[in-house]
């Protein structure tokens, strides 16, 4: 899975769907759901392209993106930002997810 940097950010949302989690190694809800983003970025392979960014690493691109808790996902259509999710279920992101893949 690719890794955001503050550098790379633009080129990599610019095209399709892209579902970027904002993270922190030390945050233990971020290990926990790890696995679960691991499952959805299989379960939407070719449809939509799943990113991460270290927050600690990437603060400049974090506090851009008004990311304040983590884990928090970003869902980004050609590089505009259309939902941020921290209702962190793997359901309520597949729904979100789908959503917006139906309608690109």
């Amino acid at each position: 899975m690719p890794l955001l940097s503050d550098s790379n950010f633009e080129q990599d949302i610019k095209n399709g769907i892209s579902v970027v989690k904002f993270y922190s190694l030390w945050n233990m809800e971020c290990r926990a759901f790890e696995q679960q983003f691991r499952e959805l970025s299989e379960d939407f392979k070719g449809r939509a392209k799943f990113i991460v960014s270290d927050i600690n690493a990437n603060n400049v691109l974090a506090k851009k993106e008004g990311v304040t808790r983590v884990p928090t996902i970003v869902i980004y259509i050609n590089g505009v930002p259309v939902a941020k999710v921290n209702d962190l279920t793997k359901r309520r992101l597949r729904e979100n997810i789908n959503y917006f893949v139906k309608r690109a």
